[in-house]
């Protein structure tokens, strides 16, 4: 499977299209009760959008696999432009996709999921700036996302770190692009208080709702005996191919190496996110589950341990089987 996935072509695509219909197929043919799956207090943005599928289970299991489908899409397209993976090949997305389903409460309308397609849009957006001559607005434009899509999921607004790093990454200390990517980020919030207080709203009511889904503890998420062993196996998955990222990681260009720096940022936020923060929880995977994703296929495309890598590939899955049917 590994080897099917190393190359491109119609075959992978379709394969992953059915493996993702697979693992949604529960969710398609018994949409889940939508009442159980949204927060008291979503942000502004994200609470229209719970608004909109209310009256449609459906729908809502539609939309979010298309969002699912999407970011895998743009990671592909991601690799392609940026090449840090020196490979096209789809492992990156059935990789997403796979380790996007380890939780099935968190697969319909998690606002992670479009807050994830915009801190990936942020990322490709600052990566672009590379060697580019003069004053540079791709900071701006990437903190402007990633701040927007904190209007959908308020823990978006640790990512903004991200973008300051990158900053001084991919370039040379620069006072005015750090400024402009300050502006960038508190823009959206800007306008979004304007909007709140136009329309007759209490701006504290705002801020009473920001600081809910930024520090307020989330509940908790029962892990079963089959989830704790899926877990520790895509945990086996991983920790050979990171090990081998920062073996090889000195020998790749240098925009490879930036590209690489920068998502071993984004994983070590993420953790400290899930870690520090009781707002966080499982739903961030729509994020942490971007560079993971990336570190093990760089890992699977060349590894000369092709057999074991197979059969760690394969025990995850089977194991993202068992736990879909004895979730116990």
């Amino acid at each position: 499977m590994i080897r099917f996935f190393r190359g491109s072509g119609a075959g992978p695509v379709m394969l992953m299209l059915l493996a993702t219909l697979g693992l949604w197929s529960e969710h398609l043919i018994s949409p889940p009760d939508l009442e159980n799956l949204t927060g008291l207090e979503p942000m502004p943005l994200w609470g229209l959008i719970i608004k909109l599928f209310s009256g449609s289970p459906l729908a809502a299991v539609i939309f979010s696999l298309v969002l699912v489908l999407a970011v895998a899409t743009v990671m592909v397209r991601f690799n392609t432009e940026i090449f840090f993976i020196p490979r096209r090949t789809y492992l990156p997305a059935l990789l997403y996709i796979l380790l996007y389903s380890v939780f099935p409460g968190e697969m319909i309308l998690n606002p992670v999921l479009p807050a994830s397609l915009l801190i990936m849009a942020a990322i490709w957006r600052m990566l672009s700036s590379y060697r580019l001559n003069g004053l540079s607005f791709n900071f701006f434009d990437a903190a402007l996302m990633i701040s927007s899509a904190g209007l959908l999921y308020a823990g978006s607004m640790w990512f903004l770190v991200v973008v300051f790093i990158g900053a001084l990454v991919l370039r040379s200390p620069d006072t005015r692009e750090l400024t402009l990517a300050l502006t960038g980020a508190l823009l959206p919030w800007i306008v979004m208080y304007a909007v709140w207080y136009v329309t007759g709203s209490n701006p504290g009511e705002l801020t009473g709702i920001i600081l809910h889904n930024l520090f307020d503890q989330t509940s908790s998420v029962y892990l079963s005996r089959t989830l704790v062993m899926l877990l520790v196996v895509a945990g086996l998955n991983f920790l050979p191919s990171l090990l081998y990222l920062a073996r090889e990681m000195p020998t790749y260009k240098i925009r490879s190496r930036k590209t690489w720096e920068i998502m071993i940022w984004l994983m070590v936020i993420s953790t400290a996110a899930l870690i520090f923060v009781p707002a966080v929880s499982t739903e961030l995977t729509a994020v942490a589950a971007i560079p993971v994703s990336f570190v093990m296929a760089n890992f699977m495309v060349f590894t000369r341990r092709v057999v074991t890598a197979e059969l760690l590939f394969w025990l995850m899955v089977i194991m993202l089987v068992v736990s879909r049917i004895w979730p116990y």
